[in-house]
């Protein structure tokens, strides 16, 4: 498999499997009958720091060591990959940073003035917060990973 095909390949995978585990926590916590709190500690809005921080996490994480396993099988063809704890690192930052944006987006819905979201919408948009942060950082930190110069070795 190549190089290109591996990352759209864990892209996509990433994304599903992020939004998948986006719409359980949100049936969990909200679930479908009643509006959703937008405001407030448990609201709607304050969710995405944690909803962004374990999806980034671990959509860097699973993918960067899925990687690190191809190249030393051989599966892909790519200089050698950093150590396990650089790419734990690796994801300690990305699920910080992602922490960061989904206070962003926390803020842009409390500024919103919306009270609260009717709870198909809601669910719907949290899906596809979840399958698009997971795509994205997976993708980023495999192109970064994978591509020809590495980067600092652990």
């Amino acid at each position: 498999m190549g190089t290109t095909a591996f990352i759209a390949r864990e892209t996509m995978v990433s994304a599903v499997i992020n939004g998948a585990i986006s719409a359980a926590f949100f049936l969990g916590l909200f679930g479908l009958r009643d509006a959703v709190p937008v405001t407030g500690w448990g609201g709607y809005a304050v969710d995405f720091v944690p909803q962004s921080a374990p999806v980034a996490l671990m959509a860097c994480l699973v993918p960067a060591l899925l990687a690190r396993r191809a190249v030393r099988t051989g599966r892909i063809a790519s200089p050698e990959l950093p150590g396990v704890a650089a790419l734990f690192r690796m994801a300690l930052i990305c699920a910080a940073l992602s922490a960061l944006l989904g206070g962003g987006v926390a803020m842009i819905w409390i500024g919103s003035g919306i009270a609260a979201l009717a709870p198909l919408p809601a669910f719907v948009v949290k899906i596809v917060y979840g399958a698009l942060i997971g795509a994205l950082v997976t993708r980023r930190v495999l192109q970064r990973l994978l591509r020809p110069t590495p980067l600092a070795k652990d």
